[in-house]
């Protein structure tokens, strides 16, 4: 009973008082956003908001499961719990159901379980478990490597069942692995690799060496800062001479195009840097590999976008960049999402009294886009309060992982905060229409057995082992 009595203590309340407000806030927008006049009852079981119910009972009967099991349970179960849920995803891939194109689904009588959703569970044990053993380092190569595998066997199967948007929710350990000791260059060069690709897309190819030109001279001074004053009057005296050469074309009608003279001087610039700084050998190396693959990169973009990704994924890139105007096809859904979101205003026009809600403008409105709902029925300040409530959680998550003492603690906790964030930036963004759509939901809010279950099951896991802290 005492025992009982201290795991109640010990508690982290405040989380799960967010948790309810959350999952309970889902179902009444799941009830507004598939409302149906001939089923008005919110527990009506032919309908997604009672089914939902039945998914939020389930839920809390597995919180309520993981707070009895003892914690030495959670290290014990993390290879054979991660071992079996590939095996699921190997099962899938030979014999699962295909929805919306994508093969991920496993049916089970008239229940539909996707269980990419709980190979974010067993990646996460297994990853706490691996990183927190004795002696680990993560800049060794052979954990690095063991690292790569734990991560990249389940990506790869899910990406087989054409489901792109839970392959990359797998991106979001890098937030674990930067606070366990990862370089931050590593999230810089992909951040920089995502722009660079963005940027070859919309940019012609002589402009975008121009500016990986500009950016590599950027990154050769700010390595020479000692010398920087000398550099800031040699580039003083290049812009200043590439504004004349502009000028004296103009006015004698010499025909070659800006971005050509602009080039030309980018040239002069980079050998006049060479010539000055010729005895800084590995910096001036550096500057040269950055700009030499960077351009390589560039070059490839377009291959890489036409030969390997999907026609709707393209449509769906080329929409979010404006690179085309498609509002009746691979656009409509974002489009109606930002009418819908938009004529909420700023205190919205009330529950089930949306018009893009009620008329069911907006497709996969219950699930995927179930932010369009708070928008246009609780308005700007709805949609404020539900942020906070997520930016509560995810705080509260931190400070939990922030105060263990032991490292599998800490570790799952910021497994899990990385996937919560990412789903909610990521969902909340494709809604808004900020991203391309890649169909993940928003935790605790969005119709559905698989995903309620996941972040109900990381989250009363992360409190369970809180608990023992």
């Amino acid at each position: 009973m005492n025992r009982q009595k201290n795991i109640l203590q010990a508690l982290d309340w405040k989380t799960i008082a967010v948790y309810i407000i959350l999952v309970f806030t889902g179902w009444i927008c799941i009830y507004s956003s598939v409302y149906n006049t001939e089923h008005s009852s919110i527990f009506d079981m032919s309908q997604r908001y009672g089914m939902q119910i039945i998914w939020i009972g389930t839920a809390f009967l597995l919180a309520v499961f993981i707070l009895c099991m003892d914690v030495k349970m959670f290290t014990v179960l993390s290879i054979p719990l991660y071992l079996f849920t590939l095996l699921l995803l190997v099962f899938v891939l030979v014999s699962g159901l295909e929805i919306n194109g994508s093969k991920s689904w496993l049916a089970i009588g008239s229940i539909h379980i996707q269980p990419s959703e709980f190979m974010k569970i067993a990646t996460s044990l297994m990853a706490a478990y691996v990183i927190s053993e004795y002696g680990f380092k993560i800049s060794s190569f052979t954990n690095t490597l063991k690292l790569l595998v734990i991560f990249a066997v389940p990506t790869g199967l899910i990406l087989m069942q054409k489901d792109t948007g839970s392959a990359l929710v797998f991106s979001s350990f890098l937030i674990m692995l930067y606070r366990e000791g990862m370089s931050g260059w590593i999230i810089i060069g992909i951040i920089y690799l995502s722009v660079l690709f963005i940027v070859s897309l919309l940019l012609p190819t002589l402009e975008t060496v121009c500016i990986l030109t500009a950016l590599s001279i950027l990154i050769y001074l700010v390595l020479h800062f000692n010398v920087l004053w000398k550099s800031i009057k040699k580039a003083f005296i290049f812009i200043t001479a590439l504004i004349l050469a502009i000028f004296i074309r103009n006015e004698a009608d010499i025909r070659i195009e800006t971005h050509y003279v602009i080039l030309i001087f980018v040239a002069v610039s980079l050998l006049i840097f060479i010539i000055s700084y010729k005895g800084k050998i590995a910096k001036m190396l550096f500057t040269a590999i950055f700009f030499f693959s960077s351009v390589l990169i560039s070059f490839s973009v377009d291959y890489v976008f036409n030969n390997f990704l999907k026609q709707h994924q393209k449509d769906r890139i080329e929409d979010m960049l404006n690179m085309r105007v498609d509002l009746q096809g691979t656009g409509y859904n974002v489009n109606q999402s930002k009418i819908a979101i938009g004529s909420g205003g700023l205190f919205g026009q009330g529950f089930l009294q949306g018009t893009q809600t009620k008329f069911k403008f907006v497709p996969e409105q219950s699930t995927d886009f179930i932010f369009c709902t708070v928008g246009e029925e609780t308005g700007f300040a709805g949609c404020l309060i539900l942020i906070g409530l997520y930016l509560f959680l995810l705080f509260r998550i931190i400070k939990i992982a922030e105060r263990q003492r032991f490292a599998f603690t800490r570790i799952f906790a910021y497994c899990t905060f990385g996937i919560l964030f990412f789903h909610f930036a990521v969902n909340i963004s494709m809604t808004i229409g900020l991203i391309p759509v890649i169909g993940i939901p928003l935790p605790f809010l969005s119709y559905g057995g698989s995903s309620l279950w996941t972040f109900t099951a990381m989250l009363f896991i992360l409190l369970k082992l809180d608990t023992k802290r």
